[in-house]
């Protein structure tokens, strides 16, 4: 008899029967070598051992639902959006026709911009590049060092922010806007492909974006592209659709035609056709889809993925020939070309900014400028006019764009570095003489000196197109970029990055205040959507006038500075208040610039100087947004020190209490109460009878969602 009669069964006890009396259900008398039933039947007498049952425990038995129930979802799906199942079809008032979900691709690639922890990281990146040096870079630990040897404060930015963010996670980031935006990947529906199509021709909008072929893609929806969404048809054409109409749906989102477009959700089809499209032979269409790709997902802060998209589209440039002049007697041989110095310009932009490698090398490429670029005489690449397609504009001048080349390569490339001192100090003197020419050929009611001045007219703002804003922020951003080289002459020295020669630094200063000054005026420029273009500029203006302020505390223009700085926080102030009750605070990007901007403002020495009779203004968010504190009074009242708060009528009295001997009238005396405010608002509520420096009593425990406007401030020893 094959086994062993004593095998143990879930109960404890030993199992007696063979396999055959088993199935028969007949007792078995166990003789050797085989029983009495199996003998009689002339068959084996075997026993099969069974694996102990043991009973599953509630959590793994959820856990086995939960997988059966995915399980049987997918199923569910890919019937759903099988070809015989037909399209879904979506019941909206313009008759959208039917989409298809791509269950192969249902990746969300796009973070959420509204996303808190998205944004964070975003603006973490983002700051790096303006001036303060990577988390953990030497960079930034100079900055920290310098700021607390000139204010005597310790400013600590990634503290700050993340304090930040878990206060603005406390207000609810259920309710934040963006979340039910469709995360599946989307086909188009082909009529608003079609009518994406006709609008980018008609509109001349190739003039700025020559990013598409409006004829060649005509050509494909007659071609039933969009009919057959499989393996047949080429992932270029299907991903260069799917790029263009998120491209303008993400544009004219305002529109009747779009309101109802779900640009993420074409977006992200066409970044799932990437690896399809990179086995594909390069041609126009899959390049058109790789800069569209770009042009999406640049404008929303993502810097890396940005430049490996710029990369790409580079590489194809290069395969195609589009970056030679005789690529023009091909077919679509001038649309290359455009495409050409429309990613030439995204390249030089992103040196510029970030401080990146080049991918196109000058030498390597011929730089004639299309015949029909606009003249740098015509007003039109500042103003709003009418566009045409037979006019290129590009989002930037080709022209500046070929000086930031120079720029990079006689100033900031390892070849340069190496140069000696007086030869570039010659280059700082030739690169800045060569972008006032450029200003000088445009036209005198278009420079940018008169602009980004204080007493400038708001009329004069009106007809600037967004091209045009753009256009005078990257001439400042230039300016500040040939004259930030010149620190790094002493950079084998042990002078710190902050010594900055005297008639570099003053025009290092001029160009941080022209560029928040000008950021000022066209506030009506900034949104959510537009946050991302503008924010270097704007963040690289704070923290480079932060700079100034530390370093010369004795200018004449001190004291402007500080305003300065006070209006920036307020602008952002007032730009949150106009959005709706419901969307109000709900956009991280600018809670996040708010608080940085007020950072910096908190620590400039002044508090220090302020003395017996001194006054300024301090604006103190720390999170808190909805009511208005008007002022704030510290004051010596005999045993102890006061800070008296008044406020709205809504509120009760506030009262912080230091003990005997606690020094106010230095730096941190201002910047513990705010990050102390932070810290006690991260919990949701401020603590009462607090004694310790920097606590705050309260005689309302909860103060909710507040704005703390805190001006006039006194210190008296």
């Amino acid at each position: 008899m094959d086994g062993e009669p004593s095998a143990q069964r879930p109960g404890g006890r030993a199992r007696s029967a063979c396999d055959l009396c088993r199935r028969k259900k007949i007792r078995c008398d166990n003789a050797q070598p085989a029983c009495e039933t199996c003998s009689f039947g002339g068959v084996q007498c075997t026993y099969t051992e069974h694996p102990s049952l043991l009973q599953k425990s509630l959590r793994d038995q959820l856990l086995d639902a939960r997988a059966r129930i995915r399980e049987l979802e997918t199923q569910l799906t890919v019937r759903e959006l099988s070809p015989d199942s037909g399209q879904r079809e979506h019941g909206t008032s313009n008759e959208r026709s039917a989409t298809t979900r791509l269950p192969l691709f249902a990746v969300d690639y796009l973070p959420n911009t509204h996303s808190i922890d998205a944004s964070l990281a975003t603006f973490q990146a983002e700051i790096a590049h303006c001036g303060v040096g990577e988390p953990g870079s030497t960079k930034r630990a100079s900055f920290f060092s310098t700021v607390y040897q000139k204010t005597g404060a310790q400013l600590d930015l990634d503290h700050f922010l993340a304090s930040a963010a878990r206060s603005l996670g406390f207000r609810g980031p259920q309710s934040r806007l963006g979340l039910n935006r469709s995360l599946s990947p989307t086909w188009p529906p082909k009529p608003l492909v079609q009518y994406s199509i006709n609008y980018y021709s008609r509109s001349g909008l190739y003039s700025i974006f020559p990013v598409a072929n409006a004829d060649a893609l005509s050509q494909l929806i007659e071609a039933g592209v969009l009919d057959h969404q499989d393996d047949t048809v080429s992932a270029s054409n299907l991903a260069c659709l799917s790029a263009f109409t998120a491209m303008m749906s993400v544009m004219h989102r305002l529109g009747p035609e779009f309101v109802n477009a779900e640009p993420d959700a074409y977006i992200q089809a066409a970044l799932g056709l990437l690896p399809r499209l990179l086995m594909e032979t390069p041609t126009v269409r899959s390049l058109e889809a790789v800069v569209l790709i770009m042009t999406y997902v640049m404008p929303s802060g993502k810097i890396e993925p940005g430049q490996l998209l710029l990369s790409l589209a580079t590489r194809m440039i290069l395969t195609l020939g589009a970056h030679r002049m005789s690529v023009i007697s091909q077919p679509e041989g001038r649309h290359l070309r455009a495409l050409f110095w429309f990613c030439y310009g995204a390249d030089k932009n992103m040196i510029t900014r970030y401080n990146q490698s080049p991918h196109f090398t000058d030498k390597d490429c011929d730089l004639q400028i299309p015949d029909n670029y606009v003249l740098s005489s015509s007003d039109n690449q500042f103003f709003s006019r009418p566009l045409s397609n037979n006019e290129l504009l590009f989002p930037s001048d080709v022209r500046l764009s070929l000086l930031k080349s120079k720029v990079y390569h006689l100033l900031y490339s390892r070849h340069a570095r190496a140069l000696p001192e007086a030869r570039r100090l010659q280059y700082i003197r030739e690169l800045d003489q060569e972008l006032n020419d450029l200003k000088c050929t445009f036209p005198a009611s278009c420079w940018p000196d008169l602009f980004a001045t204080p007493s400038a007219p708001n009329y004069t703002f009106h007809d600037l197109s967004m091209r045009g804003v753009c256009l005078h922020l990257e001439f400042y951003f230039l300016l500040g970029k040939i004259h930030e080289a010149s620190p790094s002459l002493k950079s084998n020295s042990n002078s710190s990055s902050w010594s900055i020669l005297p008639s570099s630094a003053e025009l290092f200063h001029q160009e941080s205040r022209s560029i928040l000054i000008y950021i000022r005026h066209v506030r009506e420029f900034l949104n959510w959507h537009t946050f991302w273009i503008y924010a270097q500029f704007l963040l690289t203006g704070v923290f480079s006038l932060f700079k100034c302020i530390i370093s010369y505390p004795t200018a004449s223009s001190y004291e402007n500075d500080i305003q300065l700085l006070q209006s920036l926080v307020d602008m952002f102030a007032e730009l949150d208040h106009k959005e709706s009750a419901s969307t109000r605070g709900q956009y991280p990007p600018f809670y996040f610039t708010n608080d940085s901007a007020l950072a910096v403002y908190l620590l400039p020495p002044c508090w220090s100087q302020m003395g017996d009779h001194r006054s300024a203004s301090l604006s103190l968010s720390a999170g808190l947004r909805t009511q208005r504190v008007s002022s704030i009074e510290i004051q010596n009242s005999g045993t102890e020190q006061a800070c008296n708060i008044s406020h709205s009528s809504t509120l009760p009295g506030l009262n912080v209490i230091y003990p005997e001997g606690t020094q106010l009238g230095e730096t941190t005396s201002s910047i513990d109460i705010a990050q102390r405010i932070f810290d006690e608002e991260e919990t949701g509520r401020v603590r009462t009878d607090a004694t310790l420096p920097g606590d705050v009593a309260a005689s309302n425990p909860n103060l909710g969602d507040l704005t703390w406007r805190l001006k006039k401030i006194k210190l008296r020893s």
